[in-house]
């Protein structure tokens, strides 16, 4: 533990200005990427902070004059929030996670490391040049300077061409400006290196430890908690382009973790290298011309948003491949290198075209920016080119003596920009002059490349020009050609200045003087008020009326009230140009421009006037849409209520059944369901339309239903009635399955005769083109009654005598055995194959000649059904003896 002094008492200041802010909420990539780095390309990667402990990194801002600079991040050894201001204690500190080894800065130490803090991450320089401007604070200044161990920190890089005593082969970026020398506090502080050393220690310290100073509190005590700090300092490396280095940037106390230490880096400062862009001379959506033999052109290398001004930035440039012209020969462009100077924003590359005395026409260059890695690129297209003959046009002047007079030069070809040297000593491109004008004047036009050509011309004083209309009708048929006719004086070209019905301004220009014609295709008033020539204008006021006609046709066309009606009419007007007019009708022979009466169908009408003008329409009457019926649908009968309804015509309808009595749609629901009635519709328009053989349906979404299912005997036949909910009309066709076992598969109520049970099904079809399936079980009843007596008497009286067998003929067609056994087994009786119902077909009742003994008797009949099927049946019956009387 260090031996820290015991101060009696702190003087109590009163706070002033602004202290700083400070943010431990930022991760170590944040911090990185979005405080500390500048450059457009993304080149740092693989960031991690050293340290477990975030409250140990941050970033902060404040005013330049408390760290030196606004923003940027801060390192501790402890909590970065406590070094807010004011200087509260010449002893703040806090743990962050004890005793921390570090190959670096346990090789650069005498002591153990604790409560180690930093960053460290890849990046790839664009720039051989990588510097960031940093602050050491601690609150080992000033009592501690000279002990053997204080607090320490490093920036440490390795990579490639790098060989230092470090981990990685790494060099410590933190030394003492113009030496090798580590920055630590005993070797930057109020004695050593004291021009790199700020004081803001408590004054009674400064006495008690001999740190010197006066007896004041420093500039920055109210806004920062270290005792002192060194001014800013600026790490710089030379490196490899596009090579990947590594950094670790980080701070630690040595021996104990009781005071704290901190590096600020500035924001923004550790610059990879910014970004540039090109730019040409003028135009920048075409390339720029260098003509040869002229003044060089310069283009200019611009810093990007993101490049430091306070730095000289070089920049490296090349031609391209894919140039025309070779340099050297056709062309110099610089050194390959430009460096924008600290403090400018641009420098110029220029470029020289040689004059080869060669006409070889535009050859390209392209000029690229050299960009390390590759990670953005700007190029710019010039073209290198012979200049042309200079050319200047010139042509006479003739001026208004009451005019001021501007001479116009056409000048062409040469190398923009021109110089232009009049004789009457004006130097403007287009000079004013006041008459009157010297008899002749002299221009001297020189461009960029030298070549002068000199016009001389006379001047001429001009009798202001003159207009007159001689008498004209422009009267013509819309279409045809018209000119008005004007006779002109002065120096050609003339121009008229008009309005045509007080319109915008136009004009018409003459190539000649006398009697004109101006070609015209538009009617109305034409005002002419100025009329200009070469040299003068003068004012007019002359109306010329020009006229185009047509009798245009408006028709009126009123429709047949109802399909197939005759009672549509067709009204006509135009409009009134040169009567009289002649009418040609097709389609009709009217007497005038209405005509009534008319069915619907094509017709047309052509109006001629005196002067031959016409028009002509088409005239078209069509029938409304023809009155349809009322048809339901097969959806609409099956999803009650029911709401019909007629179509075509004009809506609303109205109906009847009587012809008398009208009603709407909601008077179905009066009709009877099942009938048939003659139904006339009305609609808006007054039109109808009979419908003799309505059908009022009933609406339901089950027309019927059959039962659960059908009982049949075996053999037997079945009366199959469904529950029809719909009135009989409106089915019209009912289809059994199998059709086979219905004895009318068609009809609504069959017979059915099944062999055995299955299932059977019913479609119906309605009026409405509706298809309903509906699906049954008939169940046949497998066995058949057989009856033989109980018991029998065979006593010769004509009842009861014999034991036979008795069926339904329809359900058993023959008895193939009937065999009566003693309850023993003996056979006492045996018939084979006859029919049924025969009651002498059986057992008297004797065996072998004589009256068998009274007892009980089984029998056994196997019978044939008349589908074929056998059937075996048992039973018992009694021999009883009697007397017959």
């Amino acid at each position: 533990m260090r031996l820290l002094l015991l101060l009696l008492s702190l003087l109590s200041l009163p706070a002033f200005g602004q202290t700083l802010e400070l943010d431990a909420d930022f991760t170590a990539e944040r911090l990185v990427k979005e405080v500390f780095a500048s450059g457009q390309c993304e080149t740092i990667f693989n960031i991690r902070q050293i340290g477990a402990n975030r409250a140990g990194i941050g970033s902060f801002s404040g005013p330049e004059d408390i760290v030196g600079f606004g923003r940027g991040i801060v390192l501790s050894t402890g909590r970065i929030v406590d070094a807010a201001g004011p200087n509260t204690d010449t002893n703040v500190g806090s743990e962050l996670e004890g005793r921390t080894d570090d190959p670096d800065l346990s090789l650069a130490s005498t002591g153990l490391i604790y409560d180690r803090s930093g960053i460290e991450f890849d990046f790839i320089p664009l720039q051989p040049t990588v510097t960031f401007r940093y602050v050491f604070a601690s609150e080992e200044y000033c009592e501690f300077v000279g002990e053997q161990f204080n607090d320490i920190f490093g920036f440490f890089i390795s990579g490639p061409g790098i060989n230092g005593p470090f981990s990685r082969g790494a060099i410590n970026l933190a030394t003492i400006p113009g030496t090798n020398q580590a920055v630590s506090i005993n070797n930057v502080n109020f004695a050593t290196n004291r021009q790199f050393y700020l004081d803001n220690e408590f004054p009674s310290v400064r006495q008690i430890s001999g740190c010197g100073g006066g007896a004041g509190t420093g500039p920055r005590f109210q806004t920062i908690e270290y005792d002192g700090q060194t001014v800013i300092l600026t790490a710089t490396v030379e490196l490899q382009t596009c090579a990947t280095y590594h950094i670790r940037l980080l701070v630690g106390d040595v021996q104990d973790s009781d005071l704290d230490s901190a590096v600020f880096l500035e924001a923004g400062s550790f610059d990879l290298g910014g970004s540039v862009s090109l730019e040409g001379e003028g135009d920048t959506t075409q390339a720029t011309v260098i003509y040869e033999g002229c003044a060089p052109v310069n283009f200019r290398v611009q810093r990007g948003a993101d490049s430091n001004p306070a730095r000289p930035q070089t920049i490296a440039y090349r031609i391209g491949s894919n140039s025309v012209a070779t340099e050297g020969v056709d062309f110099s462009a610089g050194t390959g290198t430009v460096t924008i100077p600290a403090g400018a924003q641009f420098a110029e590359i220029p470029i020289e075209a040689f004059a080869d005395g060669n006409v070889e026409g535009p050859e390209n260059v392209w000029l690229y920016l050299d960009i390390p890695c590759a990670c953005y690129t700007d190029s710019i297209e010039l073209i290198i080119d012979e200049t042309a003959p200079l050319v200047v046009g010139l042509a006479e002047a003739y001026y208004c003596p009451d005019e001021m007079a501007t001479l116009n030069p056409e000048v062409s070809g040469g190398a923009p920009p021109y110089s232009f040297v009049w004789s009457f000593g004006s130097t403007d491109p287009l000079p004013t002059l006041t008459p009157p004008l010297p008899p002749s004047i002299e221009l001297t036009v020189s461009d960029a490349c030298g070549q002068t050509q000199r016009r001389t011309i006379a001047t001429f004083s001009s009798t202001p020009p003159g207009l007159s209309l001689p008498p004209q009708n422009l009267t013509a048929c819309r279409g045809e050609d018209q000119s008005i006719a004007l006779d002109l004086t002065g120096v050609a070209p003339i121009t008229v200045y008009y309005r045509l019905n007080n319109g915008s301004v136009e004009q018409q220009v003459f190539d000649g003087t006398g009697r004109q014609q101006w070609p015209i295709d538009r009617g109305g008033n034409y005002r002419l008020f100025a009329l200009e020539d070469r040299s003068c204008r003068v004012e007019l006021n002359e109306t010329v009326r020009a006229d185009f006609f047509r009798p245009s046709i408006n028709p009126r066309l009123v429709n047949p009230t109802c399909s197939g009606d005759a009672d549509g009419s067709i009204t006509v007007t135009h409009l009134p140009t040169v009567p009289p007019y002649t009418y040609t009708w097709t389609g009709v022979n009217p007497t005038g421009l209405s005509i009534t009466g008319l069915p619907a169908g094509a017709y047309s009408l052509r109006v001629t006037d005196a002067l031959g003008c016409s028009d002509e329409r088409n005239l078209t009457l069509r029938d409304p849409d023809a009155l349809q019926p009322v048809e339901i649908t097969c959806n609409e009968v099956r999803r009650p209520p029911l709401t019909p309804s007629a179509e075509g015509g004009r809506p609303p309808y109205q109906y009847s059944i009587n012809g008398v009595d009208y009603w709407g749609a909601e008077g179905f629901v009066n009709l009877t369901v099942g009938e048939f009635y003659r139904l006339r519709i009305r609609d808006a328009a007054g039109c109808e339309l009979l419908q003799p053989d309505f059908f009022w349906p009933e609406a339901t979404a089950r027309p019927a239903r059959l039962p659960s299912f059908v009982t049949q005997e075996l053999a037997g036949s079945v009366l199959v009635e469904p529950d029809y909910r719909v009135p009989p009309d409106q089915i019209v066709a009912y289809r059994w399955y199998p059709p086979e076992l219905f004895d009318c598969p068609s009809c609504p109520n069959p017979t059915l005769r099944a062999p055995s049970s299955q299932t059977i099904s019913l479609a119906i079809d309605n009026r409405y083109a509706c298809t309903d399936s509906l699906v049954t079980f008939v169940t046949v009843d497998g066995r058949v009654p057989v009856y033989v007596p109980n018991a029998f008497s065979p006593n010769g009286d004509g009842t009861n005598d014999y034991v036979a067998i008795y069926a339904n003929t329809l359900q058993v067609e023959l008895v193939r055995s009937f065999r009566v056994f003693t309850r023993w087994g003996e056979e006492v009786y045996s018939a084979t194959d006859f029919l049924p119902n025969d009651g002498r077909m059986g057992w008297d009742g004797y065996l072998r000649g004589k009256l068998a003994a009274a007892a009980a008797y089984v029998w056994v009949a196997e019978v044939q059904l008349t589908t074929g099927e056998l059937q075996r049946e048992t039973g018992t019956v009694v021999l009883m003896v009697g007397r017959s009387e």
